[in-house]
């Protein structure tokens, strides 16, 4: 990502201010990947429900069968 985005998106008026994004520590790169494993793994063993069915609409139904869906 450009840094003129990170900039925009945190809302720094200088990019100088960024610096300290830029170089992590040797600890934060760690944690931060030891993170992204742990959500990559939580992702797989807890897959995203299945979407749920879609719902008639009613006044359709009304219309197709004479107002008898109640």
């Amino acid at each position: 990502m450009s840094l003129v985005y990170v900039q925009h998106i945190l809302g720094h008026k200088d990019q100088h201010t960024l610096q300290k994004y830029l170089r992590p520590s040797r600890d934060e790169a760690i944690s931060a990947g030891l993170a992204h494993h742990a959500r990559q793994e939580a992702k797989k063993l807890a897959p995203p429900p299945a979407p749920s069915a879609p719902a008639y609409n009613e006044d359709s139904l009304n219309t197709l069968f004479g107002g008898l869906v109640a």
